[in-house]
């Protein structure tokens, strides 16, 4: 059955569309978009825990369809791939095929709230609801997205910023911030397998010197033997100020998950060029893990320069000055390079 998903999502797609048509002008009820991250990394080999490939991929490719089904309605779907794959117990999670990443209704009750209904992207934090195209940053940060699942090196969102559940928004008037309540499955774009529920509230200022926000979440996360029913749950403050030529973000989040209490933070500043087409940036990260197994620190410099060739590609080079100590040590140290080139349409 599921090697039948994704066509029938495109083939909804085109159905979604040809309603628009019916209805008027479809260009004014459909709009398309998306981006293609092509990337080549090398560098330094790290433990044999983490996933440290050394070749060309298609590190991203995401394909948006977003229609209006009347005045307050619309219908949000978002194909995807990823040069990555997770095989997570129970949760069979792989992402080397096209999948289904976004499918949600977006419906406005009043000039004040809203509401998401089906696979949504999360409001947690910053970085993990930052679009990759968006991010100067080549990944998300290791206490965000860490991607070596069941790990002590496991982000809070390794299973991506996706999942399944309702969330209602509250705008904020004047000086109040935008509120964010939701209910999910908590198990990321799979389905849940037990009867709890993950609960968040988000709420974030925009201000004239840029935005900040705090976060939260409670539930748990369930997967195949040995890890079986985790607690999972973090709790996140960030700021971004950009004034002049400065941008300048910062994110802390703390929490538990399969097992490990865990914290981590980074600080990246960029220097935008009046009047040319590159922007340089320094990032640098921790992320602390401390539980039954072995412990883990691990700290990054990432320092790169993102040039925009025009309006629709971007290339970016990166270079990262990685430390990595399981338990008590040895340190790994470890130089990582990535080249990527970014397509909008």
């Amino acid at each position: 059955m599921k090697k039948y998903v994704v066509p029938m999502m495109v083939v909804l797609a085109f159905v979604i569309a040809a309603c628009a048509s019916a209805q008027g002008n479809w260009a004014e009820r459909v709009s398309i978009s998306g981006y293609l991250q092509f990337r080549y990394e090398g560098g330094d080999e790290l433990p044999a825990t983490m996933d440290d490939p050394e070749d060309f991929s298609l590190r991203r490719a995401f394909f948006n369809i977003a229609a209006s089904a009347g005045d307050r309605t619309n219908v949000v779907l978002t194909l995807a791939t990823f040069d990555r794959l997770e095989d997570v117990g129970a949760l069979n999670y792989s992402t080397d095929d096209l999948i289904v990443y976004n499918l949600f209704i977006d419906y406005q009750i009043n000039d004040q709230w809203s509401a998401r209904f089906g696979q949504v992207p999360t409001y947690f934090g910053l970085e993990t609801w930052q679009q990759s195209c968006d991010r100067l940053a080549l990944e998300r940060a290791m206490i965000l997205e860490g991607d070596w699942a069941g790990s002590n090196a496991s982000g809070f969102y390794f299973l991506g910023p996706s999942d399944r559940g309702v969330w209602l928004k509250r705008a904020g008037e004047e000086r109040q911030p935008d509120v964010y309540l939701g209910v999910c499955n908590g198990q990321g774009r799979a389905r849940d397998v037990n009867s709890s529920k993950n609960y968040t509230v988000d709420l974030k200022w925009e201000r004239d010197w840029g935005i900040c926000g705090v976060s939260w979440f409670d539930g748990d996360l369930t997967v195949g033997p040995p890890i079986g029913e985790q607690s999972r749950d973090a709790i996140n403050a960030y700021v971004k100020f950009m004034r002049g030529p400065w941008d300048v973000q910062a994110e802390w989040a703390d929490g538990t998950m399969f097992g490990f209490d865990r914290d981590g933070w980074y600080i990246q500043v960029a220097k935008v060029q009046e009047a040319k087409d590159w922007t340089p940036y320094l990032k640098y990260e921790e992320l602390n893990s401390a539980g039954p197994g072995t412990p883990l620190d691990y700290e990054a410099i990432h320092a790169g320069v993102a040039w925009q060739l025009d309006g629709n590609n971007e290339v970016t080079l990166q270079v990262s000055d990685i430390d990595y100590t399981p338990g008590a040590g040895p340190t790994t140290e470890a130089v990582k390079f990535g080249l990527s080139w970014q397509a909008g349409f």
